[in-house]
């Protein structure tokens, strides 16, 4: 046998070895005893290449040039980076060969010079589930399942409930609301003519909107999960909640809610200017005092409140004096180095609401709790159907939540705005 007739049946025998490997009705016995077999042929075909090969080498060169090449053979350092095998010693030394004797039932394959492929994982080209598994092993290791499932995280409720609460059976909210007074009270002398007062009253309303989602669910999930279920509805509960503080911020009317900045008759806005993002912050906290004044002096009622941006609340929190001590306390101590935490919960005495749905830049002080209310008309109920759609026929569940509910603002101008423009 030549040698190209020799590394024909090499290659041969490596697709041989791939099929035994890949055979899944062979015993791993059975693939050990044939993989042994090629291995004693490979030998042989590696002999008659490397015979081959030297033969060929011996024939080019006369007896001074052998001579020759062997004294500097001699005198020259192996270099076994460049040192050409062949296809047979490639096989024999390759990982893949002598993992597929080792650990049966993984992939195998080589790769040499002669363009032969190598993969050293045992799962290439495998994508798994999520797509980052490749060369991990794939389904022969058993993953460490977590229980339970980590949800996505929203910003926290907490506008709606600064108002005043109340229920209603009625889809609008009528209340009478003094419009106007004319005051006639002035010092009168004797037997003289008595000023008049007078009242003017108007009758106003507000229509109950509603908000509401579905979602899909199959009946394997409920059954198989029993979690699924659970997770789902208190999943779409939070969005209708999510979506009622939302409104009760920025919504435009029915069939949402009017929302509290959509409102007329605010005492009128005050704006901090334009001032350094922390060079000097306390500007804006100054035009929240001033408009809690304002309320106080038009409104006559006292603000209990303020929702603004966290952002904004950070610019406060973090404002320094001449002396690069921070105003509202460090991060380890009170404010000017007294005892406790740094005061975090409350602005000129007034309770901090932080809230990402309202703009930064803006603040809205108010008398939350005296001058408003959220009525509802339906709490958040939630109910499941297989009858909706083709549902019963695709083993689907739909499951409805929604709510019912309406603001009213009795004394807008017990709300203003204040404004502010970092630069």
């Amino acid at each position: 046998m030549n040698a190209t007739a020799a590394k024909a049946a090499m290659r041969d025998l490596g697709a041989k070895a791939q099929a035994v490997v890949d055979d899944a009705t062979l015993s791993p016995a059975e693939k050990m005893s044939r993989l042994d077999a090629y291995s004693a042929d490979l030998k042989r075909y590696q002999d008659e290449v490397s015979i081959s090969e030297k033969a060929a080498a011996l024939g080019q060169f006369s007896t001074a040039e052998v001579e020759a090449s062997a004294e500097s053979q001699k005198a020259a350092t192996p270099d076994k980076s460049r040192e050409v095998k062949s296809l047979g010693q490639y096989i024999i030394e390759s990982d893949a060969f002598k993992s597929a004797k080792g650990a049966l039932g993984s992939r195998f394959s080589f790769s040499s010079d002669l363009g032969v492929k190598t993969a050293a994982t045992i799962d290439e080209g495998t994508t798994i589930s999520n797509g980052q598994l490749n060369g991990a092993g794939g389904v022969l290791a058993l993953p460490n399942y977590l229980p339970g499932i980590v949800d996505i995280r929203y910003a926290p409720l907490s506008v709606a409930d600064l108002f005043a609460s109340g229920s209603t059976t009625s889809p609008i909210i009528s209340y009478v609301k003094q419009a106007s007074e004319t005051v006639g009270a002035a010092a009168t002398a004797e037997k003289g003519l008595k000023p008049q007062s007078d009242v003017a009253f108007t009758r106003l309303n507000e229509q109950v909107g509603k908000i509401a989602a579905i979602f899909k669910i199959t009946d394997e999930m409920i059954q198989d999960y029993d979690q699924a279920q659970s997770f789902m509805q208190n999943r779409l509960v939070a969005q209708i909640q999510r979506e009622e503080e939302a409104e009760v911020l920025n919504g435009s009317g029915y069939p949402g809610l009017n929302g509290i900045l959509g409102r007329s008759g605010f005492a009128t806005t005050i704006s901090a200017g334009t001032t350094g993002t922390l060079a000097n912050p306390m500007k804006f906290a100054e035009a929240i005092y001033q408009q809690v004044t304002a309320i106080r002096q038009t409104a006559f009622i006292e603000p209990d409140a303020v929702v603004l941006n966290p952002y904004d609340w950070q610019y406060l929190q973090l404002a320094k004096d001449a002396n690069s001590q921070y105003f509202s306390g460090g991060p380890f101590t009170g404010s000017y180095g007294n005892g406790g935490i740094a005061n975090v919960a409350s602005l000129w005495g007034l309770r901090v609401v932080q809230s990402p749905r309202i703009t930064s830049g803006t603040a809205l002080v108010g008398a939350y709790r005296e001058a408003g209310q959220l009525f509802r008309r339906q709490g958040v109920t939630v109910e499941m159907t297989n009858s909706n759609e083709d549902d019963f026929t695709h083993n689907l569940i739909t499951v409805r939540a929604e709510s019912r509910s309406a603001l009213v603002v009795y004394r807008p101008g017990a709300f203003g705005k204040v404004t502010v423009t970092w630069a």
